[in-house]
């Protein structure tokens, strides 16, 4: 069977069927990473991986990120993030839970590891256990918002930097969900406000919740700024939102795409995704 793409949106992404990810011939490859580049967003639906063949997949496109150790994840650290509200024993965690916390706290907009020196390139999510209802995730596009904007409103952008730091945004919770080592261990970073794709020259706005200011820039200014950049691209026109189904494999590109988690029943029904990073190649500055 041939592969099969069909945009999502006007905007971005696209759903590729007539694949099987475990048996992926180079040519099949080439075809799915010149689309990654083009639609930021790839759907594979009916994909039965384990974490091996999910491994195997996310690195033919690079070196894999490792997941750094936080509350989240049990303090583990591996090349398979477990996205779920239950604990070690599969019972569901109680919602005052830290790691049930840091789910809710992911449904700010982010883009995920923009507060580390050097940001991931693509997450891919893998449904395992899905809630009967809710639990959606969003996505929105920075570089569609970016390719809004005037040419002057552009200009306005270009060099500016944006600080980004795992711990701000762990302590808009009502739950502190860092610590002093891990404050240590990813300290804030600077990063482009606007970003270049270096496979197809297009440009992208690069915000995320983790974001608390802009280098070199009044504090409330830089806020607003940063607001209104948020507001423009989580505008209805540029965002997708996908409802997952059993075994859905969803790439998504950190450089160019914001996302968030929907809520849906945290401690009634169980949920697991499992989640593999694409390394990034260089700082965003």
């Amino acid at each position: 069977m041939a592969i099969t793409l069909r945009p999502l949106t006007p905007a971005f992404g696209a759903k590729i069927t007539g694949v099987d990810l475990r048996d992926l011939d180079e040519v099949g490859f080439r075809t799915i990473q010149e689309a990654f580049e083009e639609y930021s967003l790839l759907l594979f639906p009916a994909q039965e991986l384990d974490d091996p063949a999910q491994i195997d997949f996310t690195s033919r496109f690079g070196p894999l990120e490792k997941t750094y150790p936080n509350i989240g994840n049990n303090f583990r650290t591996g090349y398979v993030a477990c996205m779920t509200n239950l604990d070690e024993h599969g019972k569901l965690l109680a919602e005052e839970d830290p790691r049930v916390q840091v789910r809710i706290g992911q449904r700010f907009w982010h883009t995920d590891s923009s507060f580390k020196r050097v940001p991931a390139t693509a997450s891919l999510l893998h449904a395992r256990v899905l809630p009967p209802e809710g639990g959606e995730t969003e996505f929105a596009s920075m570089r569609v918002a970016y390719e809004s904007l005037s040419e002057d409103q552009r200009k306005a952008l270009d060099g500016l930097k944006a600080v980004h730091h795992y711990a701000y945004s762990r302590r808009h919770m009502d739950v502190d969900l860092t610590d002093q080592k891990t404050d240590d261990a990813l300290p804030p970073v600077p990063q482009a406000l606007i970003r270049q794709n270096p496979t197809n020259g297009r440009k992208n706005i690069y915000v995320s919740g983790h974001a608390s200011h802009i280098q070199n820039m009044d504090d409330a200014e830089g806020r607003l700024l940063l607001d209104e950049l948020m507001a423009l691209c989580t505008r209805p026109e540029f965002t997708y939102s996908h409802s997952w189904s059993l075994n859905d494999l969803i790439m998504y590109d950190n450089r160019t795409l914001l996302h968030r988690a929907r809520s849906y029943d945290i401690t009634r029904y169980p949920r697991i995704l499992h989640r593999t990073t694409l390394a990034g190649s260089g700082p965003a500055v």
